[in-house]
């Protein structure tokens, strides 16, 4: 015979999925709370070109915001995405988007467009 659930284990039972939504809502911030931090993005236009052999020029330069904005004029870009280790990105292709890729020091390794 089937025994029931106590009430503590089915208090727990429902919150279980209560905690792991509130978990994958929360979000990291750059600097904050040992967290990677999120891919920034600036300029979300669809087109454009980019050409990201321009932007290399800018590999093994430590990011910053004026770094990025001038690797986004070398290339023609009218975006630009910083990627950092450890960080999931979508998958989506934007023609004038470039992507630079950082090390775990915050260094350039990589310019690409898409």
């Amino acid at each position: 015979m089937p025994t029931l659930p106590t009430a503590r284990t089915a208090a727990a039972l429902l919150a279980a999925p209560l905690v792991c939504m509130a978990a994958a809502c929360s979000s990291t911030t750059p600097g904050g709370g040992g967290g990677t931090p999120a891919p920034v993005i600036t300029d979300g236009n669809l087109g454009g070109t980019c050409d990201a052999k321009a932007a290399s020029a800018y590999v093994g330069q430590a990011i910053s915001e004026q770094v990025a904005e001038q690797a986004k004029a070398a290339a023609g870009a009218r975006g630009v995405r910083i990627i950092r280790p450890g960080i999931a990105v979508t998958m989506d292709y934007r023609a004038g988007r470039l992507n630079l890729e950082l090390d775990d020091a915050g260094r350039i390794v990589k310019a690409s467009c898409g």
